[in-house]
């Protein structure tokens, strides 16, 4: 009982060494708000997301790599879905990836809070910063592997990768995203 004691404590203290995960695609959900004629919020997720994570409070070997599959874009009605899919949002036929790749991240008491980086969609690579909330770790309750996860949360101005149908006016040019991330240590 001691061991597993320690080895929860050693798990749950925050990143004080380097540590790398692969983030858990069943329990990794980008997702998007946008207003909508400026009356209401549309909101949807991304159903297939992958990516790795390295954390190196020292700064020298982070690395944060998110891929999205842009053709698994979700707003709860399927009429909806394929427009999202088609050439005048994300053009999934031509980009069939939305991806943020980071190599410099901010710590606040051994806690990732912040990662700068490049978010290309549409075939357009512009600078994100992302928020990182709540980081915490814990042995996954089934398997006792290490994890750890985090909510992650940014805005972007969509025009700024070429998808201006409607904006600002009919569909908002704000996109707030939100990523509920949680990734097993390796």
């Amino acid at each position: 009982m001691r061991s597993f004691a320690a080895l929860f404590l050693l798990v749950s203290l925050p990143a004080w060494s380097v540590e790398s995960f692969v983030l858990d695609p069943e329990h990794t959900f980008p997702s998007f708000e946008i207003r909508h004629q400026g009356i209401s919020t549309l909101r949807g997720k991304f159903n297939r997301s992958q990516g790795r994570v390295v954390l190196d409070p020292s700064g020298q070997q982070n690395l944060i790599e998110v891929r999205v599959d842009a053709a698994s874009a979700d707003s709860g009605h399927d009429g909806l879905n394929k427009k999202l899919q088609g050439g005048l949002f994300f053009n999934t036929a031509r980009f069939p990836e939305i991806v943020f790749v980071s190599n410099n991240v901010e710590f606040a008491d051994g806690k990732p809070v912040r990662a700068h980086g490049e978010l290309t969609m549409l075939g357009v690579t512009r600078p994100v910063t992302l928020e990182i909330r709540d980081y915490a770790c814990t042995l996954q309750f089934l398997t006792r592997r290490p994890m750890c996860g985090a909510d992650v949360h940014t805005s972007i101005r969509r025009t700024d990768f070429g998808m201006n149908f409607g904006a600002p006016n009919i569909i908002g040019d704000e996109v707030r995203l939100a990523i509920e991330v949680e990734g097993f240590r390796q």
